[in-house]
């Protein structure tokens, strides 16, 4: 191979690491979830309620836990095993996202419990997001380090791009709860 093709496939030699590139694939698909979801609330709420303004509270409720509990997150997953961590966050994130399909299919999701919902969803991933971050080095060796946090990082965005598309042909094809519950199995790729 020549330099510049061993140059070209460096950024991804992390994914030759069995554990890392299953991390990474379940990651993906569960963040290509995460965003349809995200973008299903939004419009839901907005749909029901004619009030934009119930747009920023959803997001709100789901980000703003984010920032707040992410360091809280990360001391956590110093002190324990963060393969649990993720386990145990991972379920409860994916019985919020049934709630959620739950609440849209049986025409019970008022704005309050899509906000109640969305809040709890967003204070178990401030707590889980850092242990994923944090277990990185320990998939991959030195020398793929930067490869593996680029890699998760473009994971990351590409998710946020499919997932909304996604969203946009779920709610098109079906309903709210389609998205929902892709969601919802999406958690299981974890």
């Amino acid at each position: 191979m020549s330099p510049q093709a061993s140059t070209r496939w460096a950024a991804f030699q992390p994914l030759r690491h069995r554990g890392f590139a299953l991390v990474w694939t379940a990651a993906l698909v569960s963040n290509v979830g995460t965003w349809m979801e995200t973008v299903a609330v939004g419009d839901l709420v907005a749909n029901r309620t004619g009030q934009a303004g119930w747009t920023a509270i959803v997001a709100a409720a789901g980000f703003l836990p984010l920032g707040l509990l992410g360091p809280v997150g990360g001391a956590i997953a110093d002190r324990v095993d963060r393969r649990r961590l993720m386990i145990v966050t991972t379920l409860l994130q994916t019985c919020a996202a049934a709630a959620l399909t739950l609440l849209s299919a049986t025409g019970h999701a008022s704005p309050g419990a899509i906000v109640a919902v969305v809040f709890i969803a967003g204070c178990v991933a401030g707590v889980g997001f850092p242990a994923y971050m944090a277990m990185i080095p320990d998939l991959v060796p030195k020398e793929d380090l930067l490869g593996a946090v680029s890699l998760g990082q473009a994971q990351f965005n590409l998710g946020r791009v499919v997932g909304p598309a996604l969203a946009g042909l779920a709610i098109a094809a079906g309903s709210y709860t389609w998205a929902f519950a892709i969601n919802t199995v999406s958690f299981g790729a974890m």
